[in-house]
């Protein structure tokens, strides 16, 4: 079982659950990517997601043209907490952990 999924939506309306199973996801419009997202104002590599150790996930935008938003925010690289929101054109993909850590 996947520590972390993502859960892809447009306009609310969901598209499917994807496991975050491998050390290192691509994700972006070419056919090579692990998430493969077919959307123009999508880079063809677009941004990737690194498992940084137990719990721990990095989202790195791969110098996409039109950047990569978590919670609203562009960021270049950012680590990932449970139910963050990244927006890649008009998709949003939740970021769930399997045990949500208390970050407070």
């Amino acid at each position: 079982m996947a520590e972390a999924k993502f859960i892809i939506t447009q306009s609310d309306v969901f598209i499917k659950e994807i496991p975050l199973d491998k050390e290192i996801v691509t994700i972006g419009r070419g056919w090579g990517n692990d998430i493969r997202i077919p959307y123009d104002s999508l880079s063809r590599f677009h941004a990737q997601v690194t498992r940084a150790g137990p719990d721990k996930y990095l989202i790195k935008d791969m110098a996409s043209k039109n950047g990569t938003f978590v919670n609203d925010s562009k960021v270049r690289e950012h680590r990932l907490k449970h139910k963050d929101r990244v927006t890649l054109g008009k998709y949003t993909l939740t970021f769930l952990l399997a045990t949500p850590q208390d970050d407070s």
